[in-house]
């Protein structure tokens, strides 16, 4: 029985110390009684005194949960961490969640670590045996201060107010900075990763950079220490994940069996720190080889490799053949990222028991480690036959089967590690990660919490949790998460990315380039940051440095198989080629992107970003419309749930503004998230310049979970360079999208257009001469309502199917002259198509076809198939055919088989060799979209002809790459064109030869400049032309040079000077007069001068810019080179002065 002083004391050390009133009541309790030696006031105070429990524990939870003010809170606790209230003696063990105050000291004991988010959004980790203050600053401007005693602290601030850390001999003044401090009975080191750290004390200050270290000692001033590797300080921090199944029957002496049940019960419930203390009590003699393997696993889940592995080394010296040992080291390797020497210690691991769960959990892990994914992924297999009930080979399981994009098998095996073992960490975190990506964001924010709850020091399911909150658009929460995760893990590369995203996303840039270059730093194999740091520099107006890393993400490409199967390298891989296809864009390289885009589709032509980029690379190259829009309609189809919709105008084919004349910017890539959460957005474009030129266009976006919806309205209206040369455009459309299952993708559009314009041809005359034109009084109304449902279904991870149905309604009025009735053609029509996309690792295939019905009139039956081989690692063959079946001019039915050949081969780094040869058939299409390929290894397949035109096209291109700033090619190809002429009882073709020869050269002489010279020349001859005002042979050379500027502030500027000369033989000068004046027929050269200048707003909030053409104004003979178009289209060069305000705003 124990006495009311024993009880007391037991009390005293349990209850929180949150009130020094109770306490006092305490001692007058132990003083009366002690006074008082009586049974019946004994019994009294009894009741008295646990009463007074009662009370006591009311006030102290009250306490601990609240305070004034709040100065940090516990995010981890692993182990024993412990709490003293401020001006109390008392030491209270303490649980996540729990509140520390000013004047608070917090500690972490043997085997121990813990985790603080401070309320200056600080994160503080905290190695065992670390003692620490916060104390209460004098005042409101002088800094908060942390005071540590004894240990190691690791410290991420972001906070824009200075704070202090003190210790015995060195103080420590930081600014918004990343940092370790390490005291112990003779000295203080701190070591600075980013930021600014003053170090001082009573000798001397010392002001710390990035990766440098000091060192005081008692009495003597700081001076900097050189540290050989930073990261090495950190070790105790890293996490390791648990690959031993311990089971009691293992476990030696008998007489230590009850101490050792509960330890292992502690183990599979995750509390290792507990099960790790319960060993304790045994004596070292006692260990068995495989108690000391238990424990050595134990001190690896909380950071202490260095001991572990002196326990394992003790075992292999009794026991050199031990597998589970060798697993060990293996495990520890790989974490430490010493991948050679882990696959050599797992292999031998393995070979030395072939039944050992162990051996292939850690094989598994170093042959990951090696980009050996699929031989991962079978080692984990061959674990769970052997093992069937062991839960950390089937979370390791599904973690695989993620890493290849295999979702539905990673569920099951998720849920299979959870149902044998709820209470482990990692089996519930796995799980969260495939509730996340089947969409059900809820339910795995509720496992993660889980696992959290049982692995506090764990980073993964922070990192699940901080995703899954930014997903639900709660971005700051998300943040936070990934700070702690950061914190969990410093020398983690993945969660610094993901970090540095998030950063981003919040539009702090400055911290989102610190974690960008720690990721770099951590893991410089790691390709992920590189491309994260260069689509924020892309952003940020600074696309020369932003070309550097994309370049830089590309070659590192094939490191992502720690995390990606060797199929999903190559989808990664085209990711990152379009990105560097949109910066050589940005940058103006047009040429260079192309062929960077034609090879990022050869590896992956699934991929939506490559499409979108072709797409918007379109836009300004004559006769591609057919192309472009069909590229947008395969990027709808494939791309995920997102915030970035399509522009209205953009999906309309043949609107025929002139080049740089449309209200937005092409592609909303600069206000693309890094991370797609649910969010509105909107987007608002407009431009007003010469000639009566007005125009706007306006995206309303939401992303809500499994939805993405888009509303958007385009208007443009121009007065024209000329009388009747006026345009208006009047777009409307709803864009709705749904992932019904993470496999299944569904969509539906509607949009709507009305036009009208005049004469928008130019002839080989000057401004105001109507020449041979006899168009001066055309005019054209169009109305068009059209409807879509699309699907996309993934059968497997390399298996997709897409599906699109269109329906339009068109009508069309063009009027010839003032006094003739106008022409008029209704016509209604559905196109239904489907293709079949499947990759493997070494070729991919592209099967489809279509079915076409406009009425009576027109139909059209396609089927095509496409493979892209990579016969070796450097070159890549393309091999297709296509059949179509279709009504001519004449109601006959015409069969043609289309065969497609091209080559692409990377005859070095810097050296890429293109050809390509094929036919095609331009047939009927509904809004001219199809999912068929457009182009072969970079070359064009559709161009904007009448239906019914059969063409072959071959050609071959150079492109080649000097010291990542200097590009160049060329590019050769001739087109045979066989055209339908006006229907006619008996169906004639015109035939028609198009050659064109291209060069480009592209330098980076600077980090703010970029310098672009091109050469084109081209040669059309029409052979049988019929009408007097068609061209025999047109000779066109043009010539741009253009230098660009980009500053980081956000201005940017370009100047280019383009060079035209043509020669036009008419077929009605049949004189061979050659006189412009008088036969629209002869020769003329011209220089034009062009000038642009913007600025790019902060935040990615928009974009301002003033564009000036034909600045000298100069007047010209000119017309476009392209003969027997589907739609007339406006000129590439205009005989007058035109001035362009734009601005585009993201909110």
């Amino acid at each position: 029985m124990l006495t009311t002083q024993e009880r007391s004391s037991e009390v005293r050390q349990n209850l929180k110390p949150s009130s020094s009133m109770a306490i006092k009541i305490f001692r007058i309790i132990e003083s009366v009684e002690s006074g008082l030696n009586c049974r019946n006031m004994s019994a009294i105070l009894q009741l008295a005194f646990f009463f007074l429990i009662f009370l006591c524990q009311i006030n102290s939870t009250h306490a601990a949960e609240t305070c004034e003010p709040e100065v940090a809170r516990l995010t981890s606790a692993q182990g024993i961490i412990e709490l003293r209230r401020a001006n109390e003696p008392v030491w209270q063990k303490i649980a996540m969640h729990a509140v520390i105050c000013q004047g608070d000291t917090i500690r972490a004991r043997s085997h121990s670590r813990a985790a603080l988010l401070l309320n200056n959004a600080s994160v503080v980790r905290l190695d065992q045996k670390t003692s620490m203050t916060f104390l209460q600053p004098e005042n409101d401007n002088v800094p908060s201060l942390l005071e540590l005693f004894t240990g190691v602290i690791h410290i991420i601030t972001r906070t824009p107010k200075p704070f202090t850390v003190r210790t015995p001999f060195l103080n420590g003044g930081v600014e918004g900075t990343e940092f370790l401090v390490s005291v112990d009975k003779n000295s203080t080191r701190m070591i600075l990763y980013e930021g600014k750290i003053t170090a001082t004390n009573a000798q001397g200050t010392l002001a710390l950079a990035n990766h440098e270290a000091a060192i005081a000692r008692r009495n003597t001033a700081p001076h900097r220490i050189s540290i050989i590797n930073p990261v090495d300080a950190v070790q105790w921090a890293l996490h390791y994940p648990i690959i031993i199944h311990t089971h009691l029957q293992q476990l030696t002496p008998l007489s230590a069996l009850p101490v050792l049940k509960q330890s292992i019960e502690y183990y599979h419930q995750g509390k290792v720190s507990e099960a790790l203390s319960l060993l304790d009590s045994i004596e070292s003699p006692d260990y068995s080889d495989h108690l000391l393997l238990y424990r050595a696993s134990l001190l690896l889940a909380v950071g202490q490799a260095n001991e572990a592995k002196i326990m394992i080394e003790e075992v292999l010296s009794k026991q050199p053949n031990n597998s589970e040992a060798y697993a060990l080291l293996a495990l520890i390797a790989v974490v430490q990222n010493s991948k050679e020497q882990a696959l050599e210690l797992a292999t031998h691991a393995h070979a030395l028991n072939n039944d050992s769960t162990s051996a292939m959990l850690a094989l598994s892990y170093a042959q990951q480690a090696h980009f050996r994914i699929e031989e991962a992924l079978a080692s984990v297999l061959q674990a769970t036959t052997i093992e069937s009930k062991n839960a950390l080979a089937w979370a390791r399981l599904a973690e695989l089967h993620m890493s290849t994009g295999d979702l539905d098998r990673a569920f099951k095996a998720a849920q299979q590690a959870v149902n044998l073992n709820p209470d482990v960490a990692r089996t519930q975190t796995i799980l969260g990660y495939a509730y996340l990506l089947q969409f059900h964001t809820q339910r795995a924010q509720t496992v993660f919490s889980q696992a959290i709850q049982l692995d506090q020091a764990d980073p993964l399911p922070r990192l699940g949790m901080g995703l899954a909150l930014i997903r639900e658009g709660k971005l700051e929460a998300g943040r936070i998460e990934l700070e702690i995760a950061a914190s969990l893990d410093p020398v983690n590369s993945l969660i610094r990315s993901y970090l540095g995203k998030a950063y981003f996303e919040e539009k702090r840039y400055p911290q989102s380039s610190v974690q960008f270059d720690l990721a770099k730093e951590r893991d410089p194999q790691d390709p992920t940051p590189w491309l994260y740091d260069a689509i924020q520099k892309q952003t940020q107006n600074r696309p020369v440095e932003a070309l550097k890393d994309i370049q830089k993400s590309i070659e590192l490409n094939d490191n992502r198989a720690v995390y990606r199967s060797r199929l999903l390298l190559d989808r990664d891989e085209a990711a990152r080629g379009s990105s560097l296809a949109r910066i050589f864009e940005n940058l103006g390289f047009e040429k260079r992107a192309l062929m960077e885009t034609a090879k990022s589709l050869s590896f992956d032509p699934g991929n939506h970003s490559a499409h979108r980029f072709l797409s918007d690379a379109y836009v300004n190259i004559p006769r591609h419309e057919i192309a472009r829009v069909s590229e947008l309609l395969q990027v709808q189809l494939l791309q995920p749930i997102n915030v970035n919709p399509v522009q209205p105008h953009l999906a309309v084919a043949d609107l025929n503004i002139i080049t740089g004349t449309s209200p937005s910017v092409i592609g909303f890539n600069e206000f693309a998230p890094l991370m797609e959460r649910n969010k509105p957005q909107f987007v608002a474009s407009g431009i007003v310049g010469s000639n009566g030129t007005l125009g706007n266009e306006v995206v309303a976006s939401l992303q809500r979970d499994r939805t993405s919806i888009g509303l958007g309205q385009f208007h443009h209206e121009t007065d024209g360079f000329r009388p009747n040369n006026d345009q208006k455009h009047n777009i409307y459309n709803a864009f709705f999208q749904y992932a019904l299952t993470p496999k299944l993708n569904l969509q539906a559009e509607a949009r709507s257009r009305a036009s009208e314009h005049g004469d928008i041809q130019l002839n080989f005359s000057k401004f105001g001469e109507d020449g041979l034109n006899g168009r001066s009084f055309y005019r054209r109304e169009l109305n068009e309502q059209v409807a879509r449902f699309g699907a996309r279904y993934t059968i497997t991870p390399d298996q997709e199917l897409l599906f699109s149905t269109k329906y339009i309604d068109r009508h069309e009025e063009i009027a010839f002259s003032r006094n003739e009735n106008p022409l008029r053609l209704n016509l209604s029509g559905l196109q239904t198509e489907a293709q079949h996309l499947f990759r493997a690792r070494l070729f991919n295939s592209i099967m489809g076809g279509g079915t076409y019905d406009f009425g009576s009139i027109y139909d059209r039956n396609t089927v095509y198939a496409y493979t892209n081989t990579h016969l070796l690692a450097n070159i890549t063959a393309t091999v297709g055919l296509s059949y179509d079946a279709f009504s001519s001019t004449v109601n006959t039915r015409i069969d043609k088989i289309n065969p497609k050949i091209g080559l692409q081969w990377d005859i070095t780094d810097f050296f890429r060799l293109r050809a390509a040869w094929f036919e095609t058939t331009k047939s009927h299409i509904i809004a001219q979209q199809s999912l068929e390929p457009t182009q072969v290894a970079g070359f064009n397949q559709f161009f904007d002809e009448p239906n019914g035109t059969r063409a072959r096209r071959m050609g071959i291109g150079f492109d080649t790459r000097v010291a990542d700033k200097l590009f160049s090619g060329f590019e050769v190809s001739e087109r045979d064109v066989k055209v339908p002429s006006a229907p006619a009882s008996e169906e004639v073709l015109s035939k028609q030869n198009e050659q064109l020869y291209r060069a480009y050269l592209y330098w980076l002489p600077h980090t703010f400049w970029a310098m672009r010279g091109e050469f084109q020349y081209e040669k059309l001859t029409h052979n049988g032309a019929n009408i007097i005002t068609n061209p025999d042979q047109i000779k066109t050379v043009s010539a741009p040079f253009s230098i660009e500027h980009f500053h980081p502030t956000g201005l940017f500027s370009r100047f280019t000077t383009t060079f035209v000369k043509q020669d036009l033989f008419l077929h009605g000068d049949y004189d061979r007069i050659r006189d412009p004046q008088k036969t629209a027929s002869g020769i003329d050269s011209f220089f034009l001068l062009d000038y642009m200048i913007g600025y790019r707003f902060p935040n990615r909030r928009g974009i301002l810019s003033l564009e000036g053409k034909n600045l000298l104004d100069e007047e010209f003979y000119y017309r476009n080179s392209y003969l027997n178009l589907s739609e007339p289209i406006n000129p590439i060069f205009l005989p007058t002065r035109t001035v362009f305000f734009k601005l585009t705003m993201n909110f």
